[in-house]
């Protein structure tokens, strides 16, 4: 892996860290959370209390969809970079 492409991943895991961590604060403006708190399963509703798990899980939501759309493999590893950035944005 070379610089560039290494420093691409970085700004990716950023954009990737910027749009998760403010699809989950509208879910929380807009009550999402809170229903998935009170009606989701026991698995989903404890998934919903921790901000680390709904970030990390958003986070692979967004890579998966960005591998289907540029066809790279390297893009898995978005979510271990941009996941701790979007917990602390949130």
């Amino acid at each position: 892996m070379s610089m560039v492409e290494l420093f691409w991943i970085l700004i990716i895991a950023l954009v990737v860290a910027c749009v998760a961590a403010f699809l989950l604060l509208l879910a929380y403006k807009l009550g999402g959370v809170e229903r998935l708190q009170v009606e989701g399963s026991d698995i989903v509703s404890q998934m919903a209390n921790c901000d680390f798990c709904m970030s990390w899980w958003l986070c692979v939501v967004l890579s998966l969809v960005m591998v289907a759309v540029f066809c790279d493999a390297w893009l898995l590893v978005v979510p271990f970079v941009a996941t701790p950035i979007a917990r602390r944005l949130i």
